[in-house]
């Protein structure tokens, strides 16, 4: 089964499109923990990546409130086209707060949380391809699904750790809350790709 009839073809590219937009933003905040120089240059790209997706979202939104008749909630596409948005937001806070904060270079712990968080976007944007044919695809989606499950679990022992580590080994208090502000940033993204994750399962099992 086609989750997406023939006239829902430009719907369902918006979606590849949003989730495409969200892995190149995991890139460039991959690229400033890894390379940490040039922070206003990939800020600005961040920030042009960040209003195309917000073009994008519009139009699927206007898209869901007019002329298309979906075969699963709109809820559910709503909720899709949302939490992808508030993805790249997190994201685009997460490089946002090392400016604005002076944070110095990142830690390996930051470097291994922002690795975990670009796996699960890569998942996520494959997913979100596989779903127009639901049927053919829905062991694989699934799969991705649970691999992007598995990464939350793993980002949650990141974060747990890494406050554990910062409230021990740094002594000065201001260092300690520019760092926790990055660490919950990059669990809340985390945390919305989960979500995402768990409304592509929930259209599989309804509509497979």
């Amino acid at each position: 089964m086609r989750l997406f009839g023939t006239k829902d073809e430009q719907l369902f590219m918006l979606f590849s499109e949003s989730a495409r937009v969200v892995v190149r933003g995991g890139d460039i905040l991959q690229n400033v923990v890894n390379d940490y120089s040039d922070l206003d240059i990939k800020m600005a790209k961040l920030t042009a990546m960040e209003h195309e997706g917000d073009r994008i979202i519009q139009e699927l939104i206007r898209r869901l409130n007019t002329s298309f008749i979906l075969p699963f909630d709109r809820e559910d596409a709503f909720q899709l086209a949302q939490k992808l948005s508030t993805t790249l937001d997190y994201i685009t806070g997460i490089i946002d707060r090392m400016i604005l904060y002076k944070t110095g270079r990142p830690n390996k712990r930051v470097k291994e949380m922002v690795n975990v968080l670009c796996e699960a976007l890569f998942l996520q944007e494959r997913a979100l391809n596989l779903l127009q044919s639901l049927e053919h695809n829905k062991r694989e989606i699934l799969e991705c699904c649970e691999e992007i499950r598995q990464l939350e679990r793993k980002q949650d022992n990141h974060y747990r750790q890494g406050l554990a580590l910062l409230f021990e080994n740094e002594e000065e208090p201001i260092v300690i809350i520019k760092w926790r502000e990055v660490y919950e940033h990059i669990e809340m993204a985390q945390d919305y790709v989960q979500d995402v994750a768990e409304l592509i399962s929930n259209i599989c099992v309804k509509y497979s």
